[in-house]
């Protein structure tokens, strides 16, 4: 998307979705849960998705996602700051809601594994986001992120969960199962006796990214709900824009390599700064106060600003 800006003050403001993309499956507001157990502690539910497990063969692909948002989705000091906000303000005074609706408005993004979890541990949850935020004693909120920390959006939230079209709140997932671009499983390796590997076409696709940076029910007008989908879809999609998402935020360092799981955005600033052109020109010029009969030496500039993204920025 390319495009320019003649600006003196550019204001943009994302729009974060509260409308969690659902399929009707489940039952209560919260759904999805599945059958079987459930977890009811933290630690029990980190173990059952640790994503260390998969560093064993994929050390570099680990790395990289450590360092990453997707790595961090959990616990920065916006996202609590945001929650914490979303509970005060939305879950405790909306009659129609309870806190258990965090569980398909927020977490399942940033933490898919709390579909495996119990509403008890949902609350624990909850009151965790607010001690980390709240907490007068540091040391109180410094224990509060440091639980929270060990959810995120990890491996298997996205080779598992969200791998299939609808596959988290259609259960359509195999639990034992990691989906993946190639789906070329060896069943004589001894490393593959605990799971099995399956191609996913949905994997790499734009849709699979929009799952968490859209939100909204296919119902809802992009008017209505604009997010960093829609600005990908209606200013560079349809006017001709061929890349993907991963084209861009998964490219990797060597073309031998796999696809890089970094995923670069706003706060990398390298990748930013190839992102956009920002051309300034100033002019020595005057700024004539009739009232005070006073003549003040002013600079204007002229800001042109091209971007090379494939959608909106500021965006998220």
């Amino acid at each position: 998307m390319r495009f320019t800006l003649r600006i003196f003050l550019l204001i943009s403001v994302a729009l974060i979705p509260l409308s969690a993309y659902a399929s009707g499956s489940g039952s209560g507001a919260h759904a999805p849960t599945v059958p079987g157990e459930l977890y009811s502690t933290i630690d029990e539910l980190a173990a059952k998705f640790d994503p260390k497990v998969c560093a064993d063969c994929h050390e570099q692909t680990y790395d990289e996602w450590t360092h990453s948002g997707h790595g961090r989705a959990f616990s920065t000091e916006r996202v609590l700051q945001t929650w914490r906000t979303f509970i005060k303000q939305g879950l405790e005074k909306e009659s129609h809601m309870s806190k258990m609706d965090i569980k398909s408005h927020c977490l399942w993004c940033h933490a898919p594994a709390v579909k495996y979890a119990t509403d008890d541990l949902v609350a624990q949850i909850i009151d965790l986001i607010i001690q980390a935020v709240d907490d007068p004693a540091q040391a109180k909120k410094d224990a509060a992120v440091k639980e929270l920390s060990k959810l995120n959006l990890n491996c298997y939230g996205c080779h598992n969960m969200f791998a299939l079209r609808d596959s988290y709140w259609g259960n359509t997932h195999e639990e034992a199962t990691i989906y993946g671009p190639r789906g070329d499983t060896d069943p004589k390796d001894p490393k593959h006796a605990d799971f099995k590997t399956e191609k996913s076409e949905y994997l790499g696709s734009v849709n699979f990214c929009a799952r968490c940076h859209h939100g909204c029910p296919d119902s809802v007008p992009f008017w209505q709900c604009q997010t960093l989908y829609t600005s990908y879809v209606e200013n560079y999609a349809l006017k001709g824009g061929k890349d993907k998402c991963s084209d861009c935020h998964m490219k990797p360092a060597d073309p031998e390599d796999p696809k890089s799981h970094r995923f670069p955005g706003v706060h990398d600033k390298d990748f930013f700064a190839n992102a956009m052109d920002i051309a300034i020109e100033a002019e020595s010029t005057h700024f004539i106060n009739n009232y005070k009969n006073e003549l003040t030496p002013t600079l204007c500039l002229n800001v042109k600003v091209t971007s090379h993204s494939g959608h909106g920025l500021p965006n998220g």
